[in-house]
């Protein structure tokens, strides 16, 4: 099978990297989920979350009907551990970098799509107006 990419467009590709490695806001994410994964607190909700899911999965897929005061104990439960996780320190933290690091690399896409076609495009349902063309 040929060679998708020429000597010179790795060459480039892998210069593009160096950048976007020394970029902070490469940093950033790879602290972010550096900390995320060593965050016990936020990881034992995390696995408290998802055995309750299962458990209310599991008390509906029963033959009979599940206990309704059961069931929304359990759905309060993961109610309220869905907010301690969205509101963690550590998770807003890793949300904020994320964005951060995903604005860079579609940054990047977009940029070679203009380069590649001379068009940009302007991030919306197109059929609402015809400015991108």
């Amino acid at each position: 099978m040929a060679e998708l990419l020429t000597a010179d467009m790795k060459s480039l590709i892998a210069e593009l990297g160096e950048l976007v490695k020394a970029d902070p806001r490469n940093e950033s994410i790879r602290q972010a989920i550096e900390d995320y994964e060593r965050s016990e607190d936020l990881n034992a909700l995390i696995a408290e979350y998802n055995a309750q899911q299962s458990v209310l999965t599991d008390a509906y897929a029963g033959e009979s009907a599940p206990d309704e005061a059961v069931t929304a104990a359990l759905q309060q439960r993961i109610d309220d551990l869905y907010e301690s996780i969205t509101n963690h320190p550590v998770y807003t933290a890793y949300l904020d970098a994320k964005k951060a690091f995903d604005s860079l690399t579609n940054g990047i896409i977009a940029e070679l799509q203009y380069v590649i076609t001379g068009e940009r495009s302007c991030g919306h349902d197109c059929s609402t107006c015809a400015g991108c063309h």
